[in-house]
């Protein structure tokens, strides 16, 4: 028993959880409001997500909502290393969704991790990247 407690610590090390840093810089906000950004884990919910719930959810590893001004917003998220796509949008009016116009348009500043262009929310594929020990991800609005 004593022999099993000296070989404890090793036995933690060996199991310790990896974590990555990875660095999100989004430029051109032209209008300030409330910063709605989150990191997917899950293809299903990224491609699926319409910018009407937020918080926290299965699918979602990490994210931010914060009051945030024009210009440049810089962020750092500690997650697991895997493969992951960013979402992103400025909620100018406060409302706490994505508003859009009555062809299904968005009225307010979005993007995604790539900067892909696709009419829509691009395939997961599209904006997805990995993240290993570190990853800097710059998106444009």
């Amino acid at each position: 028993m004593i022999k099993f407690f000296r070989y404890l610590p090793f036995l933690l090390c060996s199991f310790q959880l990896r974590a990555a840093t990875l660095d999100v810089e989004i430029q051109g906000i032209s209008e300030g409001g409330v910063l709605h950004l989150a990191i997917y884990s899950s293809k299903e919910v990224f491609e699926s997500d319409r910018g009407d719930k937020p918080g926290s959810q299965a699918g979602i590893e990490a994210g931010v909502v914060e009051k945030i001004g024009k210009d440049t917003y810089k962020g750092s998220f500690e997650i697991p290393p895997g493969i992951y796509a960013i979402g992103v949008y400025v909620d100018e009016n406060e409302n706490e969704k994505l508003d859009t116009n009555f062809l299904g348009i968005p009225k307010e500043q979005f993007g995604f991790s790539n900067n892909p262009k696709a009419f829509g929310i691009p395939k997961f594929e599209a904006a997805s990247f990995v993240v290993d020990t570190y990853t800097k991800v710059e998106i444009g609005l």
